[in-house]
């Protein structure tokens, strides 16, 4: 009896692991919202090019607002919700309980999920369930506020691999000593090739009332004391002394509008700095820019940054984070110190003249990040990734 009952548990687990082997693994993938953002993006992205032959991706989010889920509507239809007002109160342990609910019963294997929060909520209820977790870090730190640095700390320790877009972000974790290096891995942002209109230059000079020579300088970051806005529209006082063309053109929105309006209006250049608010066709206006800028006190991996490259448009970033890894100075773009207006102005009159140097550095650029930062790669790699946990089960 004892023997035909041990037989029979060895059968069941045989068939069980068979149908395990044969079955595509089930990814979920957890994001808190579609609002206009890299790392948005960048989801998006994957999710548009992940083998539907090898892996079973499922999508839920936080909440189900922002223009992109529109791009991958028809692929997933009906995406359930998780709605959070707080980590401290009653409905967190709702959505908690929901959501290891939906891991247990849709078999989910691992839980890819894609920002802070999405990371904090999935992390716990996917190790209650049994699943694998990936947690995404895009940024070297999310703010300075305690809970934002503790919840790191915890995403770290439950998470199987942490998600990172730069070795910058790598060391920084390990520095602050929140993470085995195991458990880290860096996978680039994707770059996708856009087609542009014929002369997005001229056209986008149209749509802002402008002349076909005026010098576009643009900007794409969220307006948040992180990206310093304000050492931004400082050059671009300064630089509008030595090149009255110029414009500058601030794509993004935040809590700083306001104030970045009086600033402009302060040093009198109101009439120069164009305020676009969040837009979705950033590739192109991008496309349009004879210089792209990045002020940032840190970064993880723009990617504003190589998106101008590949659209063949030279870059002036800050020397931060992931940006180095990016951008050589004087070879695939133009670097300055971080918080120093004077030396970016400087920087951005140099890279508008350098006529001698220009199509060079931007040959270069183009094929650094074609080689290096393509969609295609990152896919493959978080493919490799998914199969890596999948054996450690």
């Amino acid at each position: 009896m004892s023997a035909a009952i041990t037989e029979a548990s060895v059968a069941r687990r045989t068939a069980q692991v068979s149908e395990s082997a044969r079955r595509r693994p089930r990814v979920l993938h957890l994001i808190t919202s579609f609002e206009i953002g890299g790392t948005e993006r960048q989801a998006v992205e994957l999710l548009k090019r992940l083998d539907g032959e090898r892996y079973d991706v499922r999508l839920a989010v936080l909440r189900n607002e922002g223009p992109f889920y529109k791009e991958i509507e028809t692929l997933f239809p009906d995406v359930p919700e998780f709605p959070l007002t707080s980590f401290y109160d009653s409905n967190a342990l709702r959505q908690l309980a929901r959501l290891r609910r939906l891991m247990l019963t849709d078999k989910i294997d691992i839980l890819h999920a894609h920002d802070f929060y999405s990371s904090f909520i999935g992390a716990a209820a996917a190790r209650l369930s049994g699943v694998r977790v990936i947690a995404c870090q895009r940024h070297l730190k999310l703010s300075d506020r305690r809970a934002h640095k503790w919840g790191t700390r915890m995403i770290h320790r439950l998470a199987h691999r942490i998600l990172v877009n730069s070795e910058a972000i790598r060391e920084h974790i390990i520095n602050h000593e929140s993470a085995q290096r195991g458990k880290i891995v860096v996978i680039r942002n994707g770059v996708v090739p856009v087609a542009s209109s014929a002369d997005p230059r001229d056209e986008f000079r149209r749509e802002l009332g402008l002349d076909a020579g005026s010098t576009l300088v643009g900007i794409v970051a969220r307006l948040q004391a992180v990206k310093d806005h304000r050492s931004f529209i400082e050059a671009a006082a300064r630089v509008l002394r030595s090149r009255p063309d110029a414009h500058f053109v601030l794509v993004g929105d935040g809590p700083l509008r306001t104030e970045i309006e009086n600033q402009a209006a302060e040093l009198g250049i109101t009439d120069h700095v164009h305020l676009l608010g969040d837009r979705a066709d950033v590739s192109r206006l991008v496309a349009a820019f004879d210089l792209l800028v990045l002020a940032s006190l840190h970064e993880g991996l723009p990617n504003a940054v190589m998106e101008a490259m590949s659209a063949g448009v030279p870059v002036v970033a800050t020397s931060v984070g992931g940006t180095k890894e990016l951008i050589i100075d004087g070879e695939t773009g133009y670097l300055a110190p971080p918080a120093d207006s004077a030396a970016l102005a400087d920087r951005i009159l140099f890279a508008i003249g350098d006529e001698v140097h220009r199509e060079k550095i931007v040959s270069a650029a183009r094929r650094r990040v074609t080689s290096a930062f393509g969609i295609e790669l990152m896919v493959e790699s978080v493919e490799t990734l998914y199969d890596v946990l999948m054996e450690a089960r």
